[in-house]
C-alpha cells in the first residue's frame, strides 16, 4: 500500500517523529506500507529526518521529499493521502481518492479550518481520544473524527540508564518557547527549586540560545545551573531520555494544550517520572495519576509534587512505565488494520 502524507514544513517536532514512529511500527509488524512524506517547505530539519530513516534502515517504508517543483506529488498512485494541518494544499487534491485530513496542531486557530472541510475528503484523524472530544466540542457539526493513536517505539521503551556526563538530576523541558506551551510558567517553577544543590534544568527548543532567555536565566540565578539548546536530532531523544534516567532526572510540561503529548508519552514510555500540567490530553498519559500531574499557575504545588518525585524516583520511575505500556506499536497496528478495514481500502 502507497500512502502519502503531506505536512507544511519538516520541522524537529512531534508531526515528524509520529510520522517516523509509524514507519517503524510498521516495518516491525511486517505491515506493508510505503510512506510518501511531502512537505511544503524544509525549516532545517530534513536532513536529520533523512539521516534517522537511513540510520534506522527504513529506505523501503519512508520516502521524503519536497513538494514544490517533485513530479511524485503530481501522480495519483496512492492509495491513501493523509493531510496533516495543511488546509492549503487541499484544493490540488481533487484528483486523489481516499484523502483524510489529520489534526494535530494544539494552537486554536490552526484548526479552525476544520469547520470547512469539504465532503469531498474522506474523513478527520486525531490521536487521542481526549483530543476527539476537544475537536467536537469545537465544531459540533463536522463529522466525527477518527482516532489513530500515535506510537511509541521500542527504544524508548528500552531504554537503558546509559552513562551519562550530568552531574546532577535534571529537570527537562522539551517545547517551543512559547505561551501555549507555557514556557513561562516552567521558568517559574524551575526558580522554586533553584536552591536545592541537587537540580539542574535542561531547555530544549528553538530559541532557547537567543540572548533574551540567556539574559532572563542569569537575571533568576539559573544559568550556571542550566544547558539551553535550541534543538536536538531525532536520534538524540532518546539519548537525552537515557541520561536523563541514568541520573534520575524528570519530564515538565506545563503545557495549556496538547493533541496527544508525545514527548511526554516517551519519557514515561523510557520510565523517566513526568510532571504535567492537568490537561485533558496530559491526564490520559498518566491515566488521572495524580503524582504526575499539577493544576496549571499552581506553582507551589508543582514544586511539592517535583520534590516528592526526586525523593521517591526508583518507585514513581517504576509507575510511570505502566502508564507507557499503552503507547506499544502494537496498539497503532490494531488501530490501523480497523481503520483500513473500515474505510474498505
Amino acid at each position: 500500500m502507497d500512502v502519502l502524507i503531506i505536512y507544511q514544513f519538516c520541522t524537529f517536532g512531534g508531526v515528524e517523529r509520529l510520522i517516523l514512529n509509524r514507519a517503524t511500527a510498521f516495518k516491525k509488524h511486517g505491515v506493508n506500507v510505503v510512506i510518501h512524506v511531502g512537505y511544503l517547505s524544509d525549516s532545517g530539519a530534513l536532513d536529520s529526518f533523512s539521516n534517522y530513516i537511513k540510520k534506522n534502515n527504513l529506505e523501503e517504508i519512508i520516502i521524503p521529499f519536497l513538494i514544490p517543483g517533485n513530479s511524485s506529488f503530481n501522480n495519483t498512485k496512492f492509495d491513501l493521502t493523509f493531510v496533516i494541518d495543511s488546509p492549503q494544499i487541499l484544493d490540488q487534491l481533487s484528483s486523489y481518492r481516499n484523502v483524510f485530513v489529520e489534526c494535530h496542531t494544539p494552537y486554536v486557530e490552526n484548526r479552525r479550518y476544520l469547520a470547512n472541510i469539504s465532503e469531498k475528503i474522506s474523513g478527520i484523524i486525531v490521536p487521542s481520544q481526549a483530543f476527539k472530544t476537544i475537536i467536537l466540542d469545537e465544531n459540533p457539526t463536522i463529522r466525527t473524527p477518527i482516532v489513530l493513536p500515535n506510537p511509541v517505539p521500542d527504544e524508548f521503551h528500552d531504554v537503558p540508564e546509559s552513562l551519562s556526563y550530568l552531574i546532577k538530576r535534571p529537570l527537562i523541558y522539551l517545547a517551543r518557547l512559547d505561551n501555549l506551551k507555557n514556557f513561562e510558567e516552567a521558568v517559574q517553577i524551575f526558580k522554586l527549586i533553584k536552591d536545592r544543590s541537587d537540580v539542574m534544568f535542561i531547555v530544549v527548543g528553538d530559541g532557547s540560545a537567543d540572548n533574551k532567555v540567556i539574559s532572563s536565566f542569569e537575571h533568576l540565578g539559573l544559568i550556571e545551573n542550566s544547558i539551553l539548546r535550541d534543538r536536538i536530532n531525532f536520534f538524540q531523544v532518546p539519548r537525552l531520555i537515557s541520561m536523563a534516567k541514568k541520573a534520575k532526572g524528570i519530564f515538565l510540561s506545563p503545557s495549556k494544550g496538547e493533541s496527544f503529548g508525545l514527548s511526554a508519552a516517551e519519557f514515561i514510555s523510557g520510565g523517566v517520572p513526568v510532571l504535567l500540567s492537568n490537561i485533558p490530553a496530559h491526564n490520559a498519559l498518566v491515566d488521572n495519576d495524580e503524582q504526575f500531574l499539577y493544576e496549571l499557575g499552581d506553582k507551589v504545588s508543582a514544586k511539592l509534587k517535583i520534590e516528592n518525585i526526586l525523593e521517591n524516583w526508583r518507585s514513581l520511575s517504576a509507575s510511570v512505565s505502566k502508564h507507557g505500556q499503552k503507547f506499544k506499536d502494537g496498539i497503532f497496528i490494531e488501530a490501523w488494520r480497523n481503520f483500513i478495514k473500515s474505510q474498505g481500502i
